[in-house]
């Protein structure tokens, strides 16, 4: 077939093409679903019996905020790279991996004020239920962004991936906050952040496979 044939064809073949809402309207959707989903099913499960009284100390609110802003940052920066041409600057990339550092600042600061840190994080103070919530509270969140993503044929496959995942487990560690009864900034960095930083990192080399569009 000559290539004037088979351009031929394929416009033919080819069906109507429905643009993308933009990164913003994405978000907000996204949003909107996932987060109270994610509220109501930490009221399912049941929230700690101090919730009411956590949430009046600035420490708890602080991190459940700046945990829950990684995870929006996140979502929001894998859809901007998913717009042609964005992917090729930094500055989505860097914003929800600068909301994880403070994240992650404020727990070694709180960690090393209270004293004995290195024994504390010696000790290990990881729980296996902190993990199994944080992960099973991201999985619709993730599976819904990476539906989300896979429409949009992101190039940077593995950013986009790792960033979805990132959004994911950040907003069930966000949750998981408001079910863990441990407030110790050690439990915490070990306990909640890790595993979301691992997450994160697996997201980004199983995940990207499914953002694959090409041939498909």
């Amino acid at each position: 077939m000559r290539t004037d044939d088979l351009i031929v064809e394929l416009a033919r073949a080819a069906g109507p093409i429905r643009p993308l809402p933009r990164p913003s309207v994405r978000l907000t959707r996204w949003t909107a679903v996932v987060v109270p989903l994610t509220a109501a099913c930490v009221m399912a499960i049941g929230p700690r019996r101090d919730a009411m009284l956590a949430i009046h100390h600035s420490a708890f609110v602080g991190m459940a905020a700046v945990t829950l802003l990684t995870a929006i940052l996140a979502a929001a920066a894998a859809f901007v790279l998913s717009v042609p041409g964005a992917e090729r600057t930094p500055v989505p990339r860097m914003m929800p991996l600068a909301a994880a550092g403070i994240w992650v600042l404020a727990l070694a600061v709180s960690v090393a004020r209270g004293g004995d840190s290195v024994q504390r994080l010696l000790a290990l103070p990881f729980h296996a239920l902190c993990v199994i919530e944080i992960a099973g509270l991201g999985i619709v969140p993730g599976w819904t962004l990476f539906v989300m993503l896979r429409r949009a044929a992101p190039l940077r496959r593995a950013w986009s991936a790792a960033l979805a995942t990132l959004a994911a487990v950040a907003l069930g560690a966000a949750a998981t906050q408001f079910l863990c009864p441990i407030d110790d900034p050690a439990h915490q960095l070990v306990g909640h952040f890790l595993p979301v930083a691992v997450l994160a990192a697996w997201g980004a080399i199983a995940g990207r496979r499914s953002l694959d569009w090409v041939g498909k």
